[in-house]
């Protein structure tokens, strides 16, 4: 009887041992499964972002058109240049014959000029007067007009305003003011008449060379205004 009952008490501590067994095995295979060296499925709320590459792109705000972003820079572009208007006594519309009057076969005088319209900007006036068939030949360059003028009258010169040389000047004979057109005898030239406003006023004196002048015009100019006018000599 003894006998018979080692033999069952034997082969349950081989059953409990056995059991204990699996139980161990099942536990390391579920281990392996979760151990982290295997992607598990994506969260949906990750939205398949995981080692996705990124770019950063920067919306500007189109609320600024271009007429409102960009400041004025001071050209004449900005200024009303319609408006800004020359005239003169020497050519009733532009390209007209010059009257005879301020020319080499008249009296010769320096015409009378008008003008409309001068930006607010504007520090000082200028009037140059070129011939256009003969290398831009100097007549007249009149500079430092107050801007509040209108107008120059026949033959005069405005207070406070310089004149430089004329093309007809020489180191001998220097020659300043309004040097009137006569090209040679049966030809025809074409003069341009140029209004300019300036944003500053010219630091030099009256009998200037030209070319100084002309030269700080050209830097300083917000505007012009031009005529042209045809003369021939009889």
């Amino acid at each position: 009887m003894l006998e018979h009952l080692g033999s069952c008490l034997v082969r349950l501590q081989r059953i409990l041992i056995s059991t204990v067994g699996c139980v161990l095995a099942l536990s390391a295979f579920s281990a392996c499964q979760s151990d982290g060296r295997t992607l598990r499925p994506a969260n949906p709320s990750q939205n398949a972002s995981v080692f996705t590459a990124s770019t950063t792109t920067t919306v500007l705000d189109d609320s600024l058109q271009p007429s409102e972003s960009d400041e004025s820079d001071g050209s004449s572009e900005d200024l009303p240049a319609e408006d800004f208007e020359l005239h003169t006594d020497a050519v009733v519309t532009d390209g007209d014959f010059i009257n005879a009057r301020y020319t080499c076969s008249g009296e010769g005088t320096a015409p009378a000029f008008g003008w409309t319209a001068v930006p607010d900007e504007t520090a000082s006036l200028a009037l140059v007067v070129t011939d256009l068939d003969a290398n831009d030949f100097v007549h007249w360059v009149i500079a430092n007009i107050d801007p509040s003028t209108i107008a120059v009258p026949e033959g005069e010169v405005p207070v406070g305003a310089i004149e430089g040389t004329n093309g007809a000047s020489t180191a001998a004979v220097p020659s300043v003011g309004w040097s009137p057109p006569c090209p040679p005898k049966g030809a025809t030239h074409h003069y341009r008449f140029t209004l300019y406003a300036l944003d500053q006023q010219i630091d030099l004196p009256t009998g200037s060379p030209s070319a100084d002048i002309l030269t700080i015009i050209d830097n300083s100019s917000l505007l012009a205004a031009q005529l042209t006018g045809v003369y021939t000599t009889p």
